[in-house]
């Protein structure tokens, strides 16, 4: 049987939190949710994680510094088959200048949503950065 992907949601704000983890959950995503970026890349490297999504305005850190330090977590590998540097990374933001985005994707975002999300985007690009395997087409789409 396979296990079920799982992804770190982290933003600081609860609605958003509250959006993203049920989306995610009904794609087949077990999801864990965290308010604030400063533990994240520890977390990362802790827990298996499939895919991150996250915030980039976020209080204890940005999530331009995250990007920096989950995608520079060398030397610490996460169980297979993702290491800091490959897993996937979302970014969900209210931000929408181009430098902003051009900025997040130069330091490892795999893919950049604006707030408010439409969570079929949100699925489709869930999709697009995953392997296959872990986010089957005949799983229920939000």
């Amino acid at each position: 049987m396979r296990k079920r992907p799982k992804a770190l949601v982290i933003d600081d704000d609860e609605g958003t939190r509250f959006v993203l983890t049920r989306a995610l959950a009904e794609l087949g995503f077990e999801v864990v949710a965290v308010d604030d970026g400063a533990d994240a890349p520890q977390t990362v490297v802790d827990e298996a994680f499939d895919l991150l999504v996250a915030d980039l305005y976020m209080p204890g850190m940005n999530g331009f510094e995250l990007l920096r330090r989950v995608r520079q977590t060398d030397g610490r590998i996460l169980p297979a088959p993702q290491t800091a540097s490959t897993v996937p990374i979302i970014v969900v933001s209210g931000e929408s200048q181009p430098a902003s985005i051009a900025n997040a994707k130069r330091l490892g975002a795999d893919a950049y949503l604006v707030k408010p999300v439409d969570i079929h985007e949100l699925a489709a690009t869930a999709r697009a950065v995953l392997p296959a395997k872990l986010v089957a087409p005949s799983q229920k789409t939000p």
